[in-house]
C-alpha cells in the first residue's frame, strides 16, 4: 500500500492547495519499504486524483483541506487524514505502528475530523487490514 503525506520541507505542508511536493510511502507489512518524492499541482485537481491514482495510493495525510476535496478523494477510494502537522517522518512512522495521530492534529482543531474517520474509528489499523 502506498501512503501519500504533502510535505513542505521536512514537514506537512499546512495547507494542501499550497502543497506541490508529496512524500510516497510505500508500506508492507507494517514498514516503510521504500519512499520518493513526487511533485504535483494540488490546484488542477483531476491530474491529482490521476497522480495518486498512477501511484497507487491508498492514504493521504496533509495540513488543511476542505471538504469537497476531502469527499472527491474518497469517493476515489483514497482515505484522507487532514488537519495533520508536524515532522512528515515522524507522523509517517507513528501511522506505520498503527499509532493514534490525535497528537499531530492542527490546532484549534475541535471538529472530528482530524485523525478520525467518519465514524469516528482510529485510523491506520483499520486501513492496513484492507491491503
Amino acid at each position: 500500500m502506498n501512503v501519500a503525506i504533502t510535505v513542505w520541507g521536512n514537514r506537512i505542508s499546512p495547507v494542501f492547495d499550497s502543497a506541490q511536493t508529496l512524500l510516497i510511502a510505500e508500506i508492507r507489512e507494517d514498514r516503510v519499504v521504500d519512499r520518493k518524492i513526487q511533485l504535483f499541482q494540488p490546484t488542477m485537481f483531476n491530474r491529482c486524483l490521476k497522480l495518486l491514482e498512477e501511484l497507487d495510493v491508498r492514504v493521504l495525510i496533509c495540513g488543511a483541506l476542505c471538504e469537497g476535496p476531502v469527499r472527491l478523494l474518497e469517493s476515489h477510494d483514497v482515505e484522507v487524514i487532514p488537519f495533520v502537522t508536524g515532522e512528515a517522518e515522524k507522523i509517517l512512522e507513528c501511522y506505520v505502528q498503527g499509532k493514534d495521530l490525535a497528537e499531530f492534529a492542527m490546532p484549534g482543531c475541535g471538529h472530528g475530523r482530524c485523525c478520525r474517520s467518519r465514524d469516528g474509528r482510529q485510523l491506520g489499523r483499520e486501513i492496513r487490514a484492507k491491503t
